[in-house]
């Protein structure tokens, strides 16, 4: 099993779903959500097909065509070709597209050590959402990028078996996760520690209870930056990096 291409198929499934128009083109297809137009998660390219003469500035041309009539301030295209987005990494970056390149990490072993979980439990949205809307205001660059985030979410749950998990310090939501599950397989993802909560190992007790409500899928994984302490962390867990996923992003000046 290509542990790499099954996280990528998993996450691409899920923004198809989300999709409210899918547009297909030479190399792949693209994703199109009009009324969530400043999430770029929903809106973006996926080039995963015959792109052996593929060049960056084919798809970055593709990418006008196809996102400029929908409005969106932004370009991206996702390349889902380990080597060929290694490839187009410089051409890319010539035509002012800035690379988000993230490792794909797959569950393998039980943790380095075990932690209490008993802080931790599993939450409804109404729970989640406060804690999740102040880690979202502390990088968004405008309020509608930060609720279009929120609603990106929201959508996805409709689309996917979704759960959420909060560890609460003093009845305040300090550290969580979201949880998704298809068949036997599971992503962890947006695991996020508020910032004057930080360093008191609670990320930790939310990914170990996260993969406790998992334990019986066949396949977990999460992605995390390419570099940074995130990949140390993850591994500690009984992660292990199995890949990378690269994107592409122009955001336009308007």
């Amino acid at each position: 099993m290509d542990e790499r291409q099954c996280a990528i198929d998993f996450m691409r499934s899920i923004d198809e779903r989300s999709a409210e128009q899918v547009v297909h083109f030479r190399w792949g297809r693209a994703l199109i959500n009009r009324t969530l137009s400043s999430a770029p998660d929903l809106n973006y390219l996926v080039a995963d097909r015959v792109l052996e003469s593929a060049t960056a500035d084919d798809l970055a041309r593709e990418s006008e065509r196809i996102q400029a009539p929908t409005g969106i301030s932004f370009r991206r295209v996702n390349v889902d070709a380990e080597d060929v987005a290694e490839r187009l990494l410089p051409a890319f970056a010539r035509l002012g597209f800035q690379p988000e390149r993230f490792c794909v990490m797959v569950h393998h072993r039980a943790p380095e050590r075990e932690v209490d979980t008993s802080a931790v439990r599993r939450v409804d949205w109404a729970s989640y959402e406060p804690g999740r809307r102040e880690q979202i205001a502390s990088w968004a660059p405008s309020a509608l990028i930060g609720e279009q985030a929120l609603l990106k979410q929201l959508l996805t749950a409709r689309v996917i078996d979704t759960s959420y998990w909060c560890a609460f310090v003093h009845g305040s939501p300090a550290s969580f996760c979201e949880v998704r599950r298809q068949g036997r397989a599971a992503q962890i993802e947006f695991v996020e520690t508020l910032e004057r909560f930080r360093r008191r190992g609670l990320a930790r007790q939310v990914v170990t209870a996260a993969l406790q409500s998992v334990r019986g899928s066949a396949f977990i994984f999460l992605v995390a930056d390419l570099s940074g302490w995130p990949r140390n962390f993850y591994q500690r867990l009984g992660f292990d990096v199995v890949g990378v996923e690269s994107r592409y992003i122009r955001h336009l000046h308007v």
